[in-house]
């Protein structure tokens, strides 16, 4: 009965991508697309996406909401715009998940190409050579006040010296997985690359 109740209750993670550029200020220059904000009270329901069973075939970003290229921009929450060989600051909240011992892990993919180009589709096209970062989920060592199951996270993604300009499709991927059967959330998220100047 224990492993069932600990099991059921492992099963109803949820998070998502909150800030795609935190700048050092607290301010944050860009967001996830289709992003509802946490003021949202419905941001639960609107903004999980959820992956069960891991099939291979499911789309890894929230059909409607998270269509790279079509989805409308919005004005409130800009999508980020970094230089290449800079690092994008990324910000979640641990929503109750924070493990030292049993640390899960997020893992940022791309297509390496600009999003016109070539864009990824489904969860079997998250690979290792399109990944570009990996970081703890909720530890210790990555969020603010491990005491508040709420506390906000950190993660620091660099985009590649050498990049070409464009638009990239960029994929948060956690797999929770405490769930027997696979459980997996992601946000996408577009980022502008500029030449420096």
């Amino acid at each position: 009965l224990l492993t069932f109740l600990w099991v059921s209750g492992a099963a109803h993670a949820h998070s998502w991508l909150d800030c795609t550029n935190m700048h050092s200020s607290g301010k944050c220059a860009g967001y996830s697309l289709g992003y509802p904000s946490r003021e949202n009270p419905d941001i639960n329901t609107l903004y999980t996406y959820r992956i069960e069973g891991r099939p291979v075939e499911a789309p890894i970003c929230q059909p409607g909401r998270q269509d790279i290229l079509t989805a409308p921009p919005s004005p409130n929450f800009p999508s980020a715009t970094i230089v290449a060989g800079q690092s994008l600051r990324l910000t979640w909240q641990a929503n109750g998940h924070f493990n030292d011992q049993n640390a899960t892990y997020v893992h940022v993919h791309w297509s390496k190409v600009p999003a016109q180009e070539k864009i990824l589709r489904t969860r079997n096209e998250l690979l290792p050579e399109n990944r570009l970062a990996s970081m703890p989920f909720a530890t210790t060592g990555n969020c603010d006040q491990p005491s508040n199951p709420n506390t906000v996270c950190r993660g620091r993604v660099k985009i590649p010296a050498g990049t070409r300009p464009g638009r990239y499709q960029l994929v948060w991927w956690w797999p929770f997985d405490q769930n027997p059967v696979g459980e997996e959330y992601t946000s996408c998220f577009e980022v502008t690359v500029k030449e420096r100047t």
